[in-house]
């Protein structure tokens, strides 16, 4: 398979220690995915990193990871997610610095990379609407997923809607308090046919594709350290799996074992 993950990468503060490490959720998903995917498949990375000392944090992260990088160096600053982690390991996110984020744009280049694709993995999130409407024009002909990683804070439908006819696998991390949104993403994927996949955390996972319904419990664990990244773990460990077999629940399987790896240790990656 010839997988291309485009999106963010950057820098995850841990404001308590003053820890930086690699990451963003295009990072996270790259990484956990060389792991997951099989060692033939091809992993490329597209995403804007800053001039800054927090781009070669990123770039160091990536040396011998088998994934292709195209990081396009911009002038200013790497993004920046300020994270907080409480003492039963959840974090929080306290804010974001975007970067050069906001004004990276798909380049050519980039697009014929996206166009040659089997799989096209992406976020979208309030700060980076601009570059994925970029990605999203590229005209990808494989599978395409998304992950709305901030429609538990921000749910826009409209915008949801605008995308669901392109989008073959749609990825939202939400609380099981979110019965009224879980509710409208079921009668979406019934409408338009699309695979709607929902993390819950520790109440593990549903998913959705036309009028069925599909739930996994979320994999055991000993020690929750960090959820970082956990959602993007899931999302990889999905993939992997779904990709090969269109096999729904083993993918919510394989998704919480992967995931339940990652909040084990510090770190997203």
């Amino acid at each position: 398979m010839n997988i291309i993950c485009s999106g963010d990468c950057g820098v995850d503060h841990y404001v308590r220690s003053g820890q930086r490490r690699a990451g963003g959720i295009t990072a996270n998903f790259a990484l956990q995915a060389r792991s997951c995917f099989d060692a033939t498949d091809i992993i490329r990375l597209v995403a804007p990193l800053g001039n800054d000392d927090d781009a070669s944090i990123v770039e160091r992260r990536f040396l011998n990871s088998g994934i292709e990088c195209h990081f396009e160096v911009l002038a200013g600053t790497t993004p920046v997610q300020h994270i907080d982690v409480d003492k039963s390991g959840e974090r929080r996110f306290v804010g974001y610095e975007e970067g050069v984020l906001k004004s990276f744009r798909i380049t050519e280049k980039h697009a014929a990379l996206i166009a040659d694709s089997d799989l096209l993995v992406a976020p979208v999130f309030e700060q980076n609407r601009d570059m994925f409407a970029s990605i999203m024009s590229a005209s990808a002909a494989g599978i395409i997923a998304v992950d709305f990683s901030d429609f538990a804070e921000h749910p826009d439908f409209d915008f949801l809607n605008q995308y669901a006819k392109q989008i073959k696998v749609a990825f939202f991390g939400l609380q099981s308090s979110q019965g009224e949104i879980i509710e409208s993403l079921r009668l979406l994927a019934a409408k338009h046919k699309l695979l709607i996949v929902v993390t819950l955390g520790a109440d593990g996972s549903r998913a959705f594709q036309s009028r069925d319904y599909y739930e996994v419990a979320a994999a055991p664990v000993e020690s929750v350290i960090d959820t970082t990244g956990a959602g993007d773990a899931f999302a990889a460990g999905f993939l992997s799996r779904y990709c090969l077999s269109t096999n729904i629940e083993a993918a919510l399987s394989f998704g919480a074992t992967v995931a339940a790896r990652v909040v084990q240790q510090p770190g997203a990656n």
